[in-house]
């Protein structure tokens, strides 16, 4: 069981729940005791369904899921003015 500290879980809100919905549970800290648990409600989630009916389509050939990482996004340079420079002079 992950320990969280409360200001740590108070900055970082979004990511600890997210680690929540996939089934972990938090304990969280004030001073370095704990106070309160977090833990995943029981019952279905939709994550779960979701991701049950994916596995679903791609074993039926529907599908076919990515695996790995997307790479770094380089964008791409080119000369001229900005496109929203262009935009104010056609208003003009």
């Amino acid at each position: 069981m992950i320990q969280v500290g409360s200001r740590e879980l108070k900055n970082r809100l979004g990511r600890y729940l997210a680690r929540v919905r996939r089934g972990e549970s938090l304990v969280v800290t004030h001073r370095g005791a704990p106070v309160a648990r977090l833990v995943p409600l029981e019952g279905v989630r939709k994550e779960d369904e979701l991701e049950r009916r994916l596995n679903q389509l791609e074993a039926e050939g529907h599908l076919r899921r990515a695996r790995g990482v997307f790479k770094d996004f380089e964008p791409i340079h080119i000369g001229g003015k900005a496109l929203s420079r262009l935009i104010l002079e056609d208003r003009e």
